[in-house]
């Protein structure tokens, strides 16, 4: 009986052994878990997603950046001057932790046998903690109104990141000032890098970038994304926007359903269509099919355009030309929403466009550019007291959205004017149409409204593609 007792004890032993241990293993487990941070909730669990990991790697990409700019000087109180230093100003917290300055004083010591030294001070800059002792970080002179630069580096994990490398930056401080006493500052940080991943998905592969803008809180970050086939001769697309956005890729919708705390792993949800299908595929319009109607802001004329008054100006005999892309000026702007190059600006002109699709016909097509930027000289020098040929319209449905381009100086490229809009532009033809954000779109419908050819990628082809429409339009004669 006593060996009976003995040998359940034992056994009950065993099993809380075994119990406790499967339990601690389970603790463990649930403390090494990825934590989330969550952009959108209630996206239905049938969407499709596609889950990538990221991984930060050194590179000259801007990973992070962050400025501020006419941070005024103040004077120093009597008892915190030290060699002769008059001013400071206070450039504020940084991404490192550190609370900067910079004291300013003359530099009367300096024999110049050039200048008088007006343009001249020395500066020392300082780094600063709570309880903690201020350190010169730099100190020498500086021509007010040139910049100079500290280095520095920081633990991954203080950028959320997953990696024990030290990633490097940059602080830019810029002095500038006419009167003696009176200086303002701008300070900027860059960190570089690169956060990416990408993902294979049917015929092509998915990437992703994110990056950090003024801050690195999940909410204020940017992501890009690309679908790059690998057939070279399906051209790829992309996309990019704010972390928190609606992001339009090939005929799909997508956000960014969440992203791991540590920066390793981002999860997207399709939201509406299918990132695995070509905007050719998904294509709203095909060849028979009807153009969608629209009413659109002549930019010329500055009224209304609609489809059917096109249908009418062309007749029975006659067409339509809808070009999307911007129109070509010398010397080509910067794209100062996307930050790159444009990619979606004519390769040729308005006259050589309508030379080329007007050849040798007796009914020449009705032309209409669409276009998302427009320059003012051209209604105020170019076309004044002109009826040009052809149209220019909106792509945006408040035409108040269009970027609106002048020109400083013949000698410079042409710039955004005061009135330009960048917040969140209203519905385009673009994406009426399904066609891709960043590329010359080309179609052509006849005088029913019917569509009778298009081409979503005419860029880097775009005389071959209206050669096309002049045959297609002449044998239809």
């Amino acid at each position: 009986m006593k060996s009976q007792k003995t040998c359940l004890i034992g056994w009950g032993i065993i099993f809380l052994t075994v119990l406790l241990t499967a339990l601690q293993v389970e603790v463990c487990a649930d403390s090494q878990e990825k934590q989330w941070v969550a952009f959108q909730e209630r996206i239905p669990e049938n969407s499709m997603r596609y889950s990538v990991a990221l991984k930060y790697s050194p590179s000259e990409a801007t990973l992070y950046s962050a400025s501020q700019s006419n941070i005024k000087s103040a004077a120093l109180p009597e008892g915190e001057r030290t060699d002769d230093y008059r001013e400071r100003i206070n450039l504020g917290a940084a991404i490192d932790g550190f609370q900067y300055s910079v004291l300013l004083r003359g530099a009367d010591e300096l024999a110049l046998l050039n200048s008088d030294g007006r343009q001249i001070r020395k500066v020392r800059v300082l780094r600063s903690k709570q309880d903690v002792e201020p350190e010169v970080m730099k100190e020498g002179y500086l021509f007010l109104g040139s910049q100079f630069e500290i280095s520095f580096k920081l633990p991954g994990q203080q950028l959320d990141l997953a990696t024990n490398e030290s990633v490097p930056g940059t602080f830019s401080i810029n002095i500038y000032g006419h009167d003696p006493y009176s200086y303002q500052g701008s300070f900027s940080t860059v960190v570089k890098g690169s956060l990416t991943g990408s993902a294979f998905i049917e015929g092509a592969s998915l990437e992703v970038s994110v990056s950090y803008k003024e801050s690195i809180r999940p909410n204020d970050r940017n992501v890009s994304l690309a679908v790059k086939p690998f057939d070279e001769k399906v051209p790829y697309d992309s996309t990019s926007g704010k972390i928190t956005d609606v992001l339009k890729l090939r005929a799909a919708k997508l956000v960014v359903e969440k992203i791991a705390s540590d920066s390793s792993e981002i999860v997207l949800a399709v939201i509406h269509g299918d990132l695995r299908q070509t905007l050719k595929e998904e294509l709203y319009l095909s060849v028979s099919k009807p153009v969608p109607a629209f009413a659109r802001v002549d930019l010329i004329r500055r009224k209304l355009l609609t489809l059917d008054e096109l249908c009418k100006k062309a007749g029975p005999k006659r067409h339509i030309v809808l070009i999307f892309g911007e129109l070509k000026r010398k010397p080509a702007a910067p794209d100062y929403y996307s930050r790159g190059q444009i990619t979606n600006e004519l390769t040729l002109d308005e006259a050589m466009v309508l030379e080329i699709l007007q050849k040798d016909l007796k009914y020449p097509p009705v032309v209409v550019f669409v276009c998302r930027r427009f320059l003012i000289s051209d209604l105020y020098e170019t076309w004044l007291g002109q009826e040009p040929e052809f149209y220019v319209v909106a792509d945006y449905s408040n035409p108040m959205d269009v970027q609106l381009l002048w020109f400083p100086s013949r000698d410079y490229p042409p710039y955004p004017t005061p009135y330009s809009r960048s917040s969140v532009k209203a519905e385009t033809l673009r994406e009426q149409f399904v066609l891709p954000e960043n590329k010359v779109s080309v179609l052509l419908a006849n005088d029913k409204g019917n569509l009778v050819y298009i081409d979503v990628d005419a860029g880097q082809h775009l005389a071959k593609t209206l050669t096309e429409i002049n045959k297609l339009i002449s044998s239809k004669k």
